[in-house]
């Protein structure tokens, strides 16, 4: 079986050691087998024995960039025959680093994550960006903490989406609870009577529209997806949709709503297409309630994207 690795990054007292911890109290975390944390700097929180002890953990620090190292991660390997690693990596490393190292045989990274202190962010993000965007750059999910009310969520959700466009952002409060979007936080206008969705943004439109419809209703919505077709769908109809990370790049699921067409559907399953459709409410049998059901107004075949997975943020 394969050794996961996970990474946490992120600049000082970002919160990286509570997140780590969180992850690892997680059933999503705990394989039944011992959790190797290697430690690459001294943060404001630590690992209690009886933490370790509980989560079955042990912990080993590296000091200097210079001691990371393949050899290293290989004595490490042999000592702890490790059934995951977590990684709490030091942000002022360069982050290449990590991910260009050869790792030990059956080693495999399998997600990236990265925490940002909210209450230092804009000051990073105004004189130091270099600093504050590289342990960005290959983290599948973000979280922002000690978020206050006054913070401008837009701003860093664009400037991280310019260079990881991949990236899931969430932006937590100071007790920890998660902030949520409001409808100024969309990327899209939704007011509008086209809705053009930008390819990074098709998660986000998906949850809202599934937890908004009445906001869509009768309105025209554009946006890039591949074509599912299946019989099950019924006549003259096929979902329009994209793989979605809905966590991690375990957790990939095809997310779309059902369409329905009135003449010849010329693409198959996979194809890439850009749509336009228009979207109502409706029961539908596959639903067993009433759900978005959208209408076909448009179809045209499309270049598949450079990134074709998205996310919910």
């Amino acid at each position: 079986m394969a050794v996961e690795v996970y990474i946490f990054t992120g600049l000082l007292e970002s919160g990286k050691t509570t997140m780590l911890k969180d992850a690892l109290q997680s059933p999503d975390f705990r394989y039944g087998g011992p959790t190797l944390i290697i430690s690459c700097e001294d943060g404001e929180e630590d690992y209690s024995a009886d933490f370790l002890d509980e989560m079955d953990a042990t912990v080993v620090r590296l000091e200097e960039e210079n001691e990371l190292t393949t050899e290293q991660l290989m004595e490490f390997d042999m000592e702890h025959q490790p059934r995951q690693v977590m990684i709490e990596y030091n942000g002022t490393w360069g982050v290449d680093r990590i991910l260009d190292l050869a790792l030990p045989r059956g080693w495999q990274v399998y997600g990236v994550y990265a925490t940002v202190n909210a209450e230092t962010a804009e000051l990073y993000l105004q004189n130091m960006r270099t600093m504050f965007m590289e342990p960005l750059f290959p983290a599948g999910l973000i979280i922002f903490n000690r978020c206050k009310d006054d913070l401008d969520r837009k701003k860093f959700r664009r400037n991280i989406k310019a260079v990881n466009s991949r990236a899931q952002i969430v932006f937590e409060r100071p007790d920890g609870t998660p902030v949520e979007e409001t409808e100024e936080d969309l990327p899209f206008d939704w007011n509008a009577d086209k809705v053009e969705i930008d390819d990074m943004d098709y998660g986000i439109w998906y949850i809202d529209a599934m937890e908004h419809p009445e906001r869509y209703q009768g309105k025209t919505i554009r946006f890039l997806a591949q074509v599912y077709r299946a019989p099950h769908l019924g006549r003259k109809a096929f979902v329009p949709g994209r793989f979605v990370m809905t966590c991690c790049a375990n957790d990939i699921q095809f997310l779309g709503f059902i369409c329905h067409y009135d003449s010849v559907l010329p693409y198959k399953t996979r194809d890439w297409v850009h749509v336009e459709v228009e979207f109502g409410v409706e029961y539908h049998r596959l639903y067993g309630e009433e759900g978005p059901v959208l209408h076909l107004k448009k179809i045209e075949g499309a270049a598949k994207p450079e990134d074709d997975v998205v996310s919910f943020n």
